[in-house]
C-alpha cells in the first residue's frame, strides 16, 4: 500500500469517527476534552502552522446572513468568525466557546462567560451584549434571560414551551455579535475577524487572527493563519484547485476524480449533513409508501444513501413541525388548482435527477412533470405552494427545529408532508500539511491552532 493511499485511509477513518447521532440528552456541566483527543479532527497529514490558508467556496457568502448561515459556504466561513455560548463536537459533547462553564438548576441554565472575552474591536463582552444579540434573532429566548452580573446570565424555559436542551446554545443563530458602524459584517467574538473583501479583489474575503494587523491588540491569537476565502462558481471548482486553493468543499464526482490526480491533495469524506426531501402540500396524494429509497440513490451523482431517521423519537426534525406554529390558516392554494409538476432548483443537479425519477415512478400520479426553475423563481414557487411537489435539500442536523423550519421551509409545510429521500455528503479536498480542522455535530468545520484542544 503506497503512502498516499495510507493517508487517504487515515483521513477517512477520522471522518467516519465523527458520524455520531443527536447530541446526548445528558451532557456534563463542565466538559473538557484532552488535547490528545483526535476523534473529531480532520487533517490531511502532519499538523503544521501556516501563515495563510486559502479556502475556495462554491456558493455566495452574504454578510447580511451572518452569523446564521444559509448555505454550506456560509456555514464554513461564519464558523471561523462567530461564537455561540457553546459548541457541540461530532461526538455530541458540549464544549466551551464564549461561555467557559455552565450549570443547570431545574429548568434554568446558568452560563459564565469566558474571562477576558472581547469583540473584534476590543470591547469587552458582557451578559447584556449576549441578550442584545439574541433579541434580534430570538426575542422569546431573550425575554427569559436573567442577568446576574456582567459575566453571568441564566436562561429559563420559554412560556408554554418545552425544556431547552443544552445543545440549543450552540446554535449559530445565537452567536453573539453587534452591528458594525456603517453596516457590513457584524462584529463578532471569534478568533478571526473580517471586515469585507480585500482591496481590488471583490471575490476575495480575508479573515485575520484577532490582533494580527487589526482590532484586539498586538499579536495573533493561538497561531491561527490568515484565512483567504475565494468564491468560485460550482463549475469552476477545478480552476480553484489549479489556482492553489488549500481547501475546497465539494460533492461533484468529476471534481473529486480530478483532485485525486493532483499531487499534494487528499480527499476527506465529511458528515452526512444534508437530506433531500419531497415536500408535498396538504391534499396531495403521494404514493411514497412503497418507494424504494435505494433506487433513488442510483439516480444521483455523488455520495448518497437512503435517508436515516435522526431524532430521539426516530423521526427527522422536519417531519414534526406542528408545534412550531408555521401554519397560518388553510393552504394558500386549493389542491385542485395546483400545477401538476414537481419543482426543483435547476442549479441543483441531484434535485433534478431525483425529480425526474419521482415523476418516472409516478409518485404524484400520472400527468405530473418535473420542472426546474432558477433559484429565485424556485424560492417564490416554494413559498406560494402552488405545485404538486417540491424537491429540496435540507440540513440533516439542526439545533433548533423551529428556527430551521422558518428559514428552510415555507409556512404551509407543517400542514403537508415532508418525505425524506436521500442523505448526501460533501468531501473536503485538502492540501497536505494544513492546520488542524475540528468537526462539529452538524458538520461544521473549524480551524484550530496546531496546539489547541477542541
Amino acid at each position: 500500500m503506497n503512502s498516499l493511499r495510507k493517508r487517504i485511509i487515515v483521513v477517512s477513518l477520522l471522518a467516519a469517527a465523527c458520524r455520531a447521532g443527536r447530541p446526548r440528552a445528558e451532557l456534563p456541566p463542565t466538559p473538557g476534552v484532552a488535547p490528545s483527543d483526535t476523534s473529531c479532527t480532520l487533517a490531511a497529514s502532519a499538523v503544521v502552522s501556516r501563515d495563510t490558508v486559502t479556502l475556495a467556496v462554491t456558493a455566495p457568502v452574504d454578510p447580511a446572513h451572518a452569523p446564521a448561515p444559509r448555505n454550506d459556504a456560509e456555514r464554513l466561513v461564519f464558523a471561523q468568525l462567530y461564537e455561540s455560548l457553546l459548541r457541540v463536537d461530532c461526538q455530541g459533547r458540549a464544549l466551551p466557546a464564549l461561555a467557559r462553564s455552565w450549570s443547570q438548576d431545574g429548568d434554568r441554565w446558568t452560563f459564565a462567560l469566558r474571562e477576558g472575552a472581547r469583540f473584534w474591536d476590543g470591547a469587552p463582552v458582557t451578559a447584556v451584549d449576549v441578550v442584545a444579540a439574541w433579541r434580534s434573532r430570538d426575542s422569546g429566548l431573550a425575554r427569559v434571560v436573567t442577568i446576574a452580573d456582567d459575566h453571568t446570565l441564566s436562561v429559563g424555559k420559554r412560556a408554554g414551551g418545552p425544556d431547552m436542551p443544552l445543545e440549543l446554545f450552540a446554535d449559530p443563530a445565537l452567536a453573539v455579535t453587534k452591528p458594525a458602524p456603517g453596516g457590513g459584517w457584524p462584529i463578532g467574538t471569534g478568533r478571526l475577524w473580517l471586515t469585507g473583501a480585500e482591496a481590488g479583489t471583490p471575490d476575495l474575503l480575508v479573515a485575520r487572527p484577532v490582533g494580527h494587523g487589526g482590532p484586539g491588540g498586538p499579536g495573533g491569537r493561538g497561531g491561527l493563519p490568515v484565512v483567504k476565502i475565494t468564491s468560485t462558481p460550482p463549475d469552476g471548482a477545478r480552476d480553484a484547485l489549479d489556482g492553489g486553493a488549500d481547501m475546497l468543499v465539494v460533492d461533484d464526482p468529476a471534481t473529486l476524480e480530478y483532485a485525486a490526480r493532483l499531487r499534494g491533495y487528499t480527499d476527506a469524506p465529511l458528515e452526512w449533513s444534508r437530506t433531500y426531501v419531497l415536500l408535498v402540500p396538504a391534499g396531495e396524494r403521494a404514493g411514497v409508501g412503497d418507494l424504494r429509497l435505494e433506487s433513488l440513490r442510483e439516480a444521483v451523482h455523488g455520495d448518497a444513501r437512503p435517508a436515516e431517521e435522526s431524532d430521539e423519537k426516530g423521526h427527522p426534525w422536519f417531519t414534526e413541525l406542528a408545534r412550531c406554529g408555521l401554519v397560518g390558516g388553510r393552504d394558500a392554494v386549493e389542491a385542485g388548482a395546483r400545477r401538476r409538476r414537481i419543482v426543483y432548483n435547476q442549479a441543483d443537479r441531484s434535485a433534478a435527477d431525483l425529480a425526474a425519477r419521482l415523476v418516472g415512478l409516478g409518485v404524484l400520479g400520472r400527468g405530473t412533470a418535473a420542472a426546474g426553475l432558477p433559484a429565485a423563481a424556485f424560492g417564490s414557487a416554494l413559498r406560494a405552494g402552488g405545485d404538486a411537489g417540491y424537491v429540496l435539500e435540507l440540513h440533516a442536523r439542526v439545533y433548533d427545529a423551529c428556527r430551521a423550519a422558518a428559514v428552510e421551509l415555507p409556512p404551509w409545510s407543517s400542514a403537508g408532508k415532508v418525505v425524506p429521500l436521500l442523505d448526501v455528503r460533501s468531501h473536503a479536498v485538502l492540501r497536505r500539511a494544513l492546520p488542524r480542522l475540528w468537526s462539529d455535530w452538524d458538520g461544521t468545520l473549524r480551524f484550530a491552532s496546531p496546539t489547541a484542544s477542541p
